[in-house]
């Protein structure tokens, strides 16, 4: 069960004037990120769906008390993550034919795939997506250092609740479903390259699209800072990895200190851009929520 109290938070984040290249002028790590959230809310659908598919199954109170609030945040990321698609279709980027084809390949893999192995993905992407929340607030990684305000706000906030709740689909997994090792560590293999194959050309695209690829220094400096021997990515494969140990749980990390600490700052003030600029020791640019 969860290590802490799971609490979903209804805000809002202003992204009228957010700019292209909100990452520190990266496109790169920008647009890493931007195909990664236009992807978020049909993907987040697909995970409350497989959680629900087995929510009458589970018998212990707390377990169902951590679904409720899983499905409020996962539905609420949803809801932020379209708003900012807005902004990327102004960009110029297809939204609506990359939405398109990401609800085309969710319904030919709930049609073909079991419920269970659903289930074991949804708990895979959910420790991508915690392992990434945790990374987020770490020294050493500073993936949002330079980054837009608000933006910074935005994805720190949903960072941090994947980490509140990172337990919820394993825990189901685990109990409802009866799920084992073996479909537990296969379905992360799964997931990972569907994140490629499905992410991997938006994300080329949106780099075409900015010109990008015109400029081969920038792109294999940002895909250094992403992936080289000390990049973002490459630094939560520790984390990551763990996942294929027997007997592994997501709440072996526990609650890394910056992560409470913007619960706690937003447990304050109830403000994401407050919470946001406390933990990168900043000032807060204005109120979200």
């Amino acid at each position: 069960m969860s290590a802490i109290s799971i609490q979903p938070r209804k805000v809002d984040f202003d992204v009228s004037s957010v700019p292209r290249h909100w990452n520190g002028g990266d496109p790169v790590v920008t647009r890493f990120f931007d195909a990664l959230s236009v992807h978020f809310p049909e993907g987040e659908r697909f995970f409350i769906q497989s959680v629900r598919h087995f929510q009458d199954q589970v018998t212990d109170q707390r377990l169902r008390e951590d679904i409720r609030h899983f499905i409020r945040q996962e539905g609420q990321h949803g809801i932020v993550h379209d708003r900012f698609n807005d902004v990327m279709e102004a960009q110029g980027i297809d939204v609506d034919q990359i939405t398109r084809n990401l609800r085309r390949f969710i319904r030919t893999t709930q049609k073909y795939m079991p419920e269970k192995y659903q289930l074991a993905m949804t708990a895979a992407f959910e420790h991508f997506t915690a392992t990434l929340g945790e990374a987020m607030l770490k020294d050493e990684t500073d993936m949002f250092r330079d980054a837009d305000p608000v933006m910074r706000a935005m994805f720190l906030w949903h960072g941090v609740e994947e980490v509140e709740h990172k337990a919820v689909a394993y825990d189901v997994y685990r109990t409802a479903a009866g799920g084992g090792y073996l479909t537990r560590a296969s379905a992360l293999v799964v997931a990972m390259l569907m994140v490629h194959l499905v992410v991997g050309p938006v994300f080329v695209n949106m780099l075409r699209l900015d010109g990008a690829m015109r400029r081969p220094t920038v792109v294999l400096r940002g895909l250094n800072r992403l992936y080289g021997r000390r990049g973002i990515l490459t630094r939560m494969l520790p984390e990551f990895v763990a996942w294929f140990r027997p007997g592994f749980h997501p709440w072996e990390t526990g609650m890394p200190e910056k992560v409470a600490a913007w619960l706690k700052e937003y447990g304050e003030h109830g403000d994401p851009m407050r919470a946001s600029a406390a933990v990168y020791e900043t000032e807060p640019v204005s109120e979200a929520a």
